[in-house]
């Protein structure tokens, strides 16, 4: 941190307190020893006043005023003497009348006229007889009586060294004791916001797992409060914008995936019925032109179109199924069935195939009824395109087993042919669509490539287990379905 505020604050307070100890030994220097012979005047001044009130109204000998005159003398520190024409005492206050009479008698002590009361003034002077240093007024009164105010002061020179003396070592303890208190104090109040500086600095870092104890007392502490909550709604909202964020880029790129899906279907499609057509439109031409003269020759051209359409008509029906499977348009239907009797049926409807291809099947169970709960229409569909592949794929001694493996909540089917094994390259690449690990044998059967793309589209949607492995004579395909 650059700047500390804890530094910052305790070095104001401490330069404020030192600042304050500085201006005391100024003011009292320069401005004490005015102030202490302003404040001696104004009391000979205000005693003269009392004096000449009192001898206007006759009051000198008053009991009432003499006791107002102690008062004021003792608490000024002030010594009156009055006297009469006759040189006789009419009042003396806290003085030594001796030494003032002494005074009073002595021709140099000379008084302002009464005429000149206006003149009257107070005047720094030293006794001859006593050496000491007096601040005093004398002159008349009213009624002419004479008097003498006098206030004895010390060196206020000594006074004001003694002082600043006083003021420095106050002042330095002052300054300790502050210096201690204000870096306890400065400590109290900046180390929350210290506390608030080091949470916002992880908030800057999207670390928001810190947070203020607040009291709930200070606007420190409503601060707080209020970082706290801002941290929470910064989480959340950092948090939804990250998963709106995962998901746009999800769509993108499921965007982009399913754009380059249509651009390979499209080709793939092109491609695929590319030749039937070629051979439709050739086939057709020929016997329209009549350039086939025999029955046999003829019986042949339909046959390849027949063959050709069926193609086809099979091709477009697959790539519909597919269609709806991936796209989501045809919800599954699930419903409980009779494994059991599916298998056995459609084992029933290939049996022609099956002869045609002197093809042994064997279907191993142990139970005349094995139900499960799955869509019947499409469990049929992934059993038909593994039957179909075993059945052109068979080799060897040409054998195909149907098997079911119970599991503790699902069955696996499995349906095993001999025959060549699947190459490793292309052990993934088989559920793509319109990848043939053989293209010149599935067109001999009239394969489209899509067949196992179907089963991964069905078994992705009810998201069970599917897959093929290589065995020992043979291939074994196999998916699985919920007993429960």
């Amino acid at each position: 941190m650059k700047r500390s505020i804890k530094k910052q604050f305790s070095l104001i307070i401490i330069l404020i307190l030192a600042g304050n100890v500085i201006l005391c030994v100024f003011l009292n220097i320069f401005f004490l020893k005015q102030f202490y012979f302003a404040n001696k005047r104004r009391s000979i001044n205000e005693a003269y006043k009392l004096l000449n009130q009192a001898s206007i109204e006759n009051k000198l000998m008053d009991s009432d005023f003499h006791e107002k005159m102690i008062l004021l003398c003792e608490t000024a520190d002030l010594s009156i003497i009055v006297l009469d024409n006759n040189s006789n005492i009419i009042a003396s206050i806290k003085s030594d009348d001796k030494n003032l009479l002494s005074q009073i008698s002595d021709p140099s002590f000379s008084f302002i006229d009464q005429d000149d009361s206006n003149k009257l003034q107070v005047k720094r002077i030293q006794d001859i007889y006593s050496n000491n240093k007096y601040l005093e007024m004398k002159g008349y009164l009213a009624n002419n009586e004479a008097f003498l105010i006098r206030c004895a002061y010390i060196s206020v020179e000594d006074n004001v060294a003694i002082s600043n003396k006083f003021i420095c070592i106050v002042g330095l303890f002052a300054l300790f004791v502050g210096c201690v208190t204000t870096m306890f104090i400065t400590n109290r109040i900046t180390k929350p916001i210290v506390r608030l500086t080091e949470i916002s600095s992880r908030m800057k870092n999207l670390d928001f797992d810190a947070k203020f104890d607040s009291n709930g007392e200070t606007e420190i502490d409503v601060l707080g409060e209020n970082i706290n909550e801002l941290s929470d709604k910064l989480e959340k909202t950092i948090s939804e914008l990250k998963t709106a964020n995962n998901e746009l880029l999800r769509d993108i790129e499921i965007k982009d995936k399913n754009e380059e899906m249509r651009k390979e279907f499209l080709a793939n499609v092109s491609h695929e019925l590319k030749t039937p057509i070629a051979l439709i439109q050739s086939y057709s031409e020929g016997l329209k032109e009549g350039i086939i003269d025999d029955e046999e020759s003829r019986d042949y051209y339909l046959d390849v179109i027949i063959d050709e359409s069926y193609r086809m008509n099979n091709l477009v029906k697959e790539i519909m199924t597919l269609s709806e499977l991936e796209f989501g348009n045809k919800p599954l239907e699930i419903e409980r069935f009779d494994l059991v009797e599916l298998i056995n049926n459609k084992i029933s409807s290939n049996q022609i195939l099956l002869k045609q291809n002197e093809i042994e099947l064997e279907f191993d169970h142990d139970d005349e009824q094995f139900f499960v709960w799955a869509d019947e229409f499409k469990t049929e569909e992934v059993l038909e395109n593994y039957l179909s592949n075993a059945i052109h794929y068979c080799e060897g001694e040409k054998q195909i087993k149907i098997s079911l493996l119970k599991k503790e909540e699902t069955v696996r089917i499995n349906v095993f042919n001999t025959g060549s094994k699947i190459n490793d390259e292309d052990a993934d690449r088989i559920w793509e669509k319109f990848f043939k690990a053989d293209r010149a044998r599935s067109r001999d059967y009239g394969g489209t490539g899509i067949g196992l793309s179907i089963v991964k589209a069905i078994m992705t949607a009810i998201n069970m287990e599917y897959g093929c492995s290589n065995e020992e004579n043979g291939v074994n395909f196999y998916f699985e379905l919920p007993i429960k």
